[in-house]
């Protein structure tokens, strides 16, 4: 009795290890006996989903990866000079910047002689046009920095709104006539693969590898797809490209407009019309 009060109040269990270890070789045969109604060898669906959210995000601190960080860095040696184009567009002659994903924490993330050069440039400015450009660019530079750490925080709560549209998304490529929870125990085993592969890249990158995202697509993909063929019962070729169509869809009608409204959330509104009516 005292194992069972255990295990059910901890996270962390020989059933939870077990999971992790059948998610991490045989995915299919973990979701074939959820399937089955014999997942009592395994942990719910959803605790494994948690388990991995929290594993996540301790991984993340250990680690100091950050998931998204946009860096503008001084070249050596090179004066800085910013200007504004007619269009907004502010450029900064001797500065890089780059968008990192799943790196080590930087900081800072604006060098601050990439800020004053555009401030002494907003005191030089002939027209109020070309003022408002290149305050609003530093403007936006903080905005950024907002993103980076709401995206941070936000996500791994989000995806528990955003895993019922995962499994909708499922239905008209493997089956409309499947009971939703179906599709549902999919999404959750789905995303926790995702946040297995994020985390061996943290762990990665935590020792200065610096590598970037992209690369997880090729190993998750395959995942997806032997599990969808054993979990859907469907052929080999059907399960690839069905579960690449559904990357595809999931990415561009849930990801990138939930990383759009926390852009958004991010904007001085005030500050954007201005830039906007200059």
């Amino acid at each position: 009795m005292a194992a069972e009060a255990l295990s059910e109040t901890t996270l962390i269990d020989s059933r939870t290890v077990r999971t992790a270890a059948a998610l991490a070789t045989r995915p299919a045969r973990l979701l074939e006996a959820y399937r089955a109604g014999a997942g009592s060898r395994y942990v719910s669906p959803i605790k494994i989903f948690v388990v991995m959210t929290a594993l996540f995000l301790a991984v993340m601190n250990f680690s100091d990866v950050v998931i998204f960080q946009y860096v503008r860095a001084v070249e050596p040696g090179q004066p800085l000079v910013a200007t504004a184009d007619a269009d907004g567009t502010v450029h900064v002659s001797g500065a890089t910047e780059r968008d990192h994903w799943m790196q080590r924490r930087i900081t800072p993330l604006i060098d601050p002689r990439i800020t004053a050069a555009i401030a002494e440039a907003a005191e030089r400015a002939q027209n109020p046009r070309d003022r408002i450009h290149l305050l609003y660019d530093i403007q936006a530079d903080r905005e950024q920095a907002v993103v980076g750490e709401r995206l941070g925080s936000w996500l791994p709560n989000a995806l528990w709104l955003l895993m019922p549209l995962f499994a909708l998304l499922l239905a008209p490529l493997f089956g409309r006539r499947r009971l939703f929870m179906e599709h549902l125990v999919f999404a959750m085993w789905a995303h926790a693969m995702a946040f297995g592969l994020l985390m061996v890249l943290a762990l990665v990158n935590r020792f200065g590898v610096d590598a970037p995202v992209w690369p997880l697509l090729a190993p998750y993909l395959s995942y997806l797809t032997l599990a969808a063929r054993s979990y859907y019962r469907v052929p080999l070729a059907s399960a690839a490209w069905k579960g690449l169509l559904h990357t595809v869809l999931y990415f561009c009608l849930v990801l990138l407009p939930a990383a759009l409204a926390v852009a958004v959330s991010a904007l001085d509104m005030e500050a954007f019309v201005t830039f906007i009516a200059a």
